[in-house]
């Protein structure tokens, strides 16, 4: 159910940013309003981890790979500006696509 919201529906906000024109690669500026829906869909979505139940199912290297990811989404606002915030976005977790 919540595993489909970590791969092609969210993305990677940094091939978000890339575009090609005429065969020349640049890329777009992004907005604090495209950062934040993506960063609170994936906190919502990896919130069902953190329950007790399912996060003493993970081997500890899952654990501490959620805990960074999760920390690493509620960080991103201290980057200066949105566009530095999407090149630096938190991937999750292989294992939870």
């Amino acid at each position: 159910m919540a595993s489909s919201i970590y791969s092609s529906e969210l993305g990677d906000l940094m091939s978000l940013r890339i575009v090609v024109t005429d065969g020349i690669e640049g890329t777009v500026d992004m907005d604090w309003g495209d950062i934040y829906p993506i960063r609170i869909a994936y906190l919502i979505a990896s919130d069902l981890w953190m329950l007790s139940d399912r996060f003493n199912t993970l081997t500890t290297e899952q654990q501490t790979e959620l805990t960074t990811f999760r920390q690493a989404l509620r960080d991103i606002t201290n980057y200066d500006t949105a566009n530095d915030a999407a090149d630096n976005f938190p991937t999750p977790p292989d294992w939870m696509n």
